[in-house]
């Protein structure tokens, strides 16, 4: 049987309150950030055929329980595309678990006590989740468990324990491109929240297990935020700023945002605007609904505070580039023009949610965002929208027409005010059409529209004119110059498309007789002032089609009567 594969992966496991008033720090190393496993418990073992995990301790396994660093994290999970070190701080995870089935298990375990005082304890973790879905029974399945146990009462804690069954229809997870049927689920916070515990021993458990059939195998990676923070962040304003975004810790099915006192509602949603920002010392809480047996119902609460450090953010609004490039939003150019020490932070989404793990190579168009904290605290958040290709240009071939109507190019697309345009009668764009607003002939011309930075898109428009009839050239074959007001002259004229160019006349010996450059000049029968004796002579007209800019040329004979 071909073996499937089910990868889990946890991120960052913060550990605050739920008041405004006092947060609690993690207990040590926590997050690993001395490099090594001091803290925490490990156990290997195997799952049986009904399930059931049974693991014993040991020491860390290679392979099994690993560490990640900088240098190791640097690669991409192969079945969600993200970063095996978690992307949101930190300079080590752990790697739970391998690629290897057979019936393995593998938990990693942290024992600590929930400070006096703290009845409303929050543990929040980041997590990412990717599985393939065998067609296993719920119980064979691979999975990933998370529980807290009460040590002091010696009981699991309902409300903060929950499983990760591998199923196609587990919330906010999506397609894998690595394989049919599997699924991932890209990095997104949960919570445990621990009301009534202060100052009894809790023990957080994390767990994986192949599936119960020894086919399918799944792993975890863990790391944890170390820091001292509120779970709600966005609540530091500084002098000119002229919003606030509050978010909310991610990975909760609803957020719900109310006046201190839960009296009204004023917001819904992870992130919350509020502008202009709220005088300093106003106290928010946001109500937080996790999805269906993943976590418990929870309330937070925080209290904006003004800074009065200077806070400058500033980034472009609109980046374009060519079709095949890509954009850089770390750039410096890119955030010119603000204040020195900002720590910058990419995202997907308004609030600053989805991790946006490759902001140095965006080669997909949208719109991305840009996070700046001060060293005070203050932050904003910024969108800039990516273009990248070239200048949209549809083109439609006009109505055929009737010389001497002429077609306009400049009318055969819809403009957009942005871009320049340019036209030419050959596809590699070498002969411009000087005239493009009066074309009268019939052919396959060019359109290019360009973009602001150089950016060009070429299309081909076909023109369909029917051309005028020729020009008509004519000529009597016999005139009397005698002076008798009758004939006595010769003359070629033009019509139609044409214009003149000369006439020549020679006698029957081939000697030029008679030139003109002129179309209104005529010929009286004479050689230099002499009368030219009767007979009949040749004579050569040359003019221009000016429908075709082509030469035209006639003859004939003409027959001089006295």
């Amino acid at each position: 049987m071909k073996a499937i594969s089910f990868v889990i992966i946890l991120l960052v496991l913060s550990v605050t309150v739920s008041t405004a008033q006092q947060v609690y720090c993690p207990p040590p190393n926590i997050g690993f950030e001395d490099g090594s496993f001091t803290g925490w418990a490990c156990d290997t073992g195997m799952v049986d055929f009904s399930g059931n995990i049974n693991v014993v301790a040991s020491n860390p396994i290679p392979n099994r329980q690993t560490m990640i660093n900088t240098t190791t994290g640097a690669q991409l999970d192969p079945w969600g595309n993200f970063p095996t070190l978690c992307p949101y701080g930190g300079s080590y995870s752990i790697r739970l678990g391998n690629e290897q089935s057979g019936k393995g298990a593998e938990r990693i375990s942290y024992t600590f006590n929930v400070p006096p005082g703290a009845n409303e304890y929050d543990m929040i973790f980041y997590y990412a989740v990717v599985l393939q879905n065998p067609p296993h029974l719920s119980y064979q399945q691979p999975k990933f468990t998370v529980k807290t146990f009460d040590v002091s009462d010696n009981s699991y804690v309902d409300c903060a324990s929950f499983n990760f069954i591998a199923s196609a229809d587990l919330p906010g997870f999506k397609p894998s491109p690595a394989g049919d049927t599997v699924f991932y689920k890209d990095w997104a916070p949960s919570t445990i929240h621990l009301r009534g515990y202060a100052g009894k021993q809790m023990r957080l458990e994390f767990t994986t297990n192949d599936c119960t059939l020894g086919h399918h195998f799944g792993y975890a990676y863990l790391d944890v935020n170390e820091d001292c923070n509120s779970p709600v962040s966005g609540n530091i304003y500084c002098l000119n700023q002229k919003a606030i975004t509050l978010l909310g810790p991610g990975g909760f099915g609803n957020y719900a945002w109310y006046t201190a006192d839960l009296s009204k509602q004023i917001g819904e949603g992870q992130a919350f605007t509020i502008s202009p920002p709220p005088p300093d010392g106003t106290k928010y809480a946001v109500v937080l609904t996790p999805f269906f047996g993943l976590g418990c119902v929870d309330t937070l609460y925080t209290v904006v505070s003004k800074n009065d450090a200077e806070f400058v953010f500033k980034a472009k609004d609109t980046i374009s580039v060519c079709a095949g490039s890509s954009v850089d939003l770390t750039a410096a150019s890119v955030t010119a023009g603000s204040s020195n020490d900002i720590k910058l932070t990419y995202s997907t989404d308004a609030g600053g949610i989805n991790y946006l793990y490759q902001p140095d190579h965006i080669d997909t168009s949208g719109t991305y965002y840009i996070k700046g904290v001060g060293p005070k605290g203050c932050e904003d958040i910024l969108p800039v929208t990516v273009i990248i290709g070239n200048p949209a240009l549809s083109v439609t071939n006009p109505a055929p027409v009737i010389y001497p109507v002429t077609v306009d190019l400049s009318k055969t697309f819809v403009h957009n005010g942005s871009y320049t345009y340019s036209y030419f009668s050959d596809g590699e764009m070498s002969d411009p059409v000087l005239d493009y607003q009066h074309v009268a002939h019939t052919g396959t011309y060019y359109i290019k529209a360009t973009n602001n930075v150089g950016c060009g898109t070429e299309q081909p428009v076909y023109v369909q004119v029917t051309p005028p009839p020729p020009p008509l050239v004519k000529a009597v074959n016999a005139f009397t110059p005698n002076n008798d007001g009758i004939n006595d002259y010769f003359s070629v004229s033009i019509s139609g498309y044409g214009k003149f160019s000369s006439v020549r006349i020679y006698d029957r010996y081939g000697h030029m007789v008679y030139q003109t450059l002129t179309e209104d000049a005529r010929w009286d029968g004479k050689f230099n002032g002499a009368p030219m004796p009767p007979g009949t002579y040749y004579w050569i007209f040359n003019g221009t089609n000016t429908y075709y800019n082509s030469k035209v040329v006639e003859s004939g004979y003409i027959t001089l009567i006295r």
